[in-house]
């Protein structure tokens, strides 16, 4: 069974759930559509919250028991939360629709390096540890770890950081990640190409930025396993074996522009500087 993963996404408190979600859906589908796949499959959305972010918790106690699917929350005009047989996943449904969402952190490393900690809901303070050290803990406690691209933040010294992980000799699973905010003219990072040679798997995401204009990327971009059965009591345990086990992780993207990347990139520089200001001025 076919499935679609956006293994990078972020909500902010300025996105509607709801219309999150939706786009979520409408994205995955049209993707689906696209590649001639029209039943059978499943959308699986990865959250990546970073510090100070926990939308999976709140949704976690909004959500009943999974056998509660049926009957009048069914037919509720918003998506609906339901539990799973596992601590890191839960069911999203509106209607008909159906997604996965699955736990996951993104920590800084000391060296100012962004990993993705997947299918766990394991947490650590920012810049306390290595990105060898980090990727060491996030494995051993059962997520699995990704080192996703990001404007500038594979350059120079830390660029060289991700690549002696990339060549380390490794006893846990280690994946590189690509996103769609990466524009058309970009091209693909060395280190991607590197990580292909070396057989490190290559698991995506839209990776939303904290402007309303994203709220419509979740599912935008991401990783296709072609077939894999997704268990809907473990689909977090189950996801996390069809990866490791997987030799062909395929990828979708829908690249951002070059006129909306500069426009992104200069609101987002705007939000920082201006937050900068504020803790300033309270200060």
């Amino acid at each position: 069974m076919p499935i679609f993963i956006d293994g990078h996404v972020h909500i902010y408190p300025e996105f509607p759930v709801d219309q999150f979600l939706a786009a979520a859906w409408d994205n995955f589908s049209r993707i689906a559509d696209s590649s001639k796949i029209s039943s059978d499959l499943h959308y699986v959305l990865v959250l990546t919250e970073g510090q100070g972010f926990d939308f999976f918790t709140r949704f976690k106690q909004q959500a009943v028991p999974l056998n509660d699917a049926v009957g009048e929350r069914d037919l509720s005009s918003s998506w609906s939360f339901y539990r799973t047989d596992e601590p890191d996943s839960l069911i999203a449904r509106k209607g008909k629709a159906s997604m996965v969402i699955v736990a996951g952190r993104q920590i800084i490393s000391r060296e100012n390096i962004e990993l993705l900690s997947l299918l766990s809901s394991f947490k650590v303070e920012d810049h306390t540890l290595s990105l060898e050290d980090l990727a060491k803990t996030i494995a051993a406690d059962g997520g699995l770890p990704v080192v996703p691209w990001g404007v500038g933040k594979w350059l120079g010294a830390r660029g060289k950081v991700v690549e002696s992980l990339l060549h380390s000799r490794r006893d846990y699973p280690l994946f590189l990640g690509d996103n769609g905010n990466r524009p058309s003219f970009w091209p693909e990072s060395v280190l991607i190409s590197q990580a292909r040679d070396l057989h490190v798997p290559i698991l995506s995401g839209s990776d939303p930025l904290p402007l309303i204009s994203h709220l419509s990327r979740p599912g935008s971009s991401g990783a296709f396993l072609r077939q894999g059965k997704l268990s809907m009591k473990h689909p977090a345990a189950s996801l996390s074996r069809l990866l490791i086990n997987e030799k062909d992780i395929a990828g979708f993207f829908n690249c951002t522009g070059p006129f909306q990347f500069v426009i992104d990139q200069l609101r987002i520089n705007l939000r920082k500087q201006s937050s900068r200001i504020f803790e300033k001025s309270g200060s």
